[in-house]
């Protein structure tokens, strides 16, 4: 227990400053060491009728839903394997409400996810400005975290986003103020996720708190130099310090620089000036803070243009997969990928973009189309073949295994009208190219 361990309640109500505690301080304490499971987070397309399991709306966020009946699990189920939701914890869905990633916005919105990995967060947003011909910047400072981030970013089939791999202060430098939205869901001492096993009781600690409020600064004040006139910051954490919370964003808000841009519907969870806390021992999560201002004056906003960099002639036999070969679209070859923009897509993108839509990728010599390309079959392009599978198949699929096609070639194969990769078949057997890292073991329920 953190009592035993030497943290009291003293030392919490210090951390927390003057935030009062609803209910209790021991019930802030309790909850602290609760595990909470994940929620659900379906898209746009996905009606509440089609979960596979009970479940009750997240009072939130509209798009959010916890299971109340579920025995194997929100990730064993052929929907969730298909992408009609991501799962995630139903604290991560305070920011994005006050982003508005559960509605349709009626005009393109430009949008950077400045501390993007491992991509929830990023992946609603893109869902979000699908439909109304957004973009979405996902910037993650930690190669390492790229991979993943981009895979969540491909599993919605958009082609309307870029990965970049820089410091925000860089980043800023690189693209002024450009965005309508910038989340900044910093790095911070992530005192939320003990009960999850996923940190430590030192992150309670005050040198821990000092330096990750530290580090907020200086996110923050690069995120000011990348928005618009007007424009929107949402700030989120997945801690309770005072410090790291509604300190950073009085300290804005002192600047003269933004202006509160409260939520009305998320009026229940305020704590101070368009600052929104959810607890862990009240909300059956593992705890948020979220903030969103506006800003009204603007001091970064001259950018050199930057020149669209052409890609050189590229061999890979598009045609061969693909109904048509992409030329409408911005294509770039790096290494052995090839990714394919929209061509409004904004111009400095390829100046920065380390990962992307990627349509194909080059094993030695040999170019296959990539993955990311047969989930682009939600929203834009179309593989020249198309299997619709049984929910047996399916699941053999989803394995990894080969299964029954009277085909030949390659095409994509789709449960439920959403595809799910890619298979190449030949005297009545498709070899099966799902990467590895989209298989599920063992059972998946209906």
């Amino acid at each position: 227990m953190i009592e035993k361990k030497g943290l009291t309640d003293n030392d919490l109500k210090k951390l927390l400053g003057t935030i009062r505690v609803p209910d209790s301080i021991e019930a802030f304490r309790s909850g602290l060491q609760t595990k909470h499971g994940n929620i659900i987070r379906r898209r746009h397309d996905f009606s509440v009728d089609e979960i596979p399991f009970r479940s009750e709306t997240i009072p939130w966020y509209a798009l959010g839903n916890r299971p109340t009946e579920n025995s194997y699990g929100p990730t064993r189920t052929l929907a969730y394997a298909s992408g009609a939701y991501f799962v995630q914890d139903a604290g991560s869905l305070l920011a994005l409400a006050l982003c508005d990633a559960d509605r349709s916005p009626t005009s393109p919105l430009l949008i950077c996810d400045l501390c993007a990995a491992p991509g929830a967060k990023a992946s609603a947003l893109l869902e979000m400005i699908e439909q109304s011909q957004g973009f979405l910047l996902a910037n993650e400072v930690i190669g390492t975290r790229v991979p993943s981030l981009t895979s969540n970013l491909s599993r919605t089939g958009s082609n309307r986003f870029a990965v970049s791999s820089l410091d925000p202060t860089v980043l800023a430098k690189k693209l002024g103020s450009v965005f309508d939205i910038v989340l900044v869901d910093a790095p911070c001492s992530g005192q939320a996720m003990l009960s999850k096993g996923k940190q430590r009781e030192s992150s309670f600690s005050q040198p821990q708190v000092e330096h990750s409020a530290l580090r907020q600064q200086r996110i923050l004040d690069a995120a000011s130099q990348l928005i618009v006139e007007g424009g929107t910051l949402v700030y989120s954490t997945c801690t309770f310090a005072e410090a790291e919370n509604e300190d950073q964003v009085d300290r804005l808000l002192k600047s003269g620089m933004f202006e509160p841009a409260p939520s009305p519907r998320l009026e229940e969870y305020e704590t101070s000036s368009s600052c929104y806390r959810l607890w862990p021992h009240l909300h059956q999560c593992a705890g948020a803070f979220a903030s969103r201002l506006k800003i009204k004056n603007v001091h970064n906003v001259s950018v050199r243009p930057r020149k669209i960099i052409e890609t050189r002639v590229c061999d890979a036999p598009l045609k061969d997969w693909y109904v048509d070969d992409f030329r409408q679209c911005r294509l770039r070859q790096a290494g052995g990928s090839l990714f394919a923009w929209s061509n409004n897509a904004p111009h400095w993108v390829e100046s920065i973009a380390v990962n992307g839509p990627e349509i194909a990728h080059r094993t030695g010599q040999t170019w296959k189309p990539s993955h990311a390309g047969a989930l682009r079959g939600l929203t834009e392009k179309k593989a020249n073949q198309n299997f619709a599978l049984d929910k047996e198949s399916t699941k053999q699929y989803l394995r990894g295994e080969t299964i029954k096609l009277d085909a030949k070639g390659w095409g994509a194969v789709s449960y439920g009208g959403r595809p799910l990769g890619w298979v190449k078949a030949m005297n009545g057997i498709a070899k099966n190219h799902l990467p590895s890292h989209a298989r599920f073991s063992g059972n998946l329920a209906d």
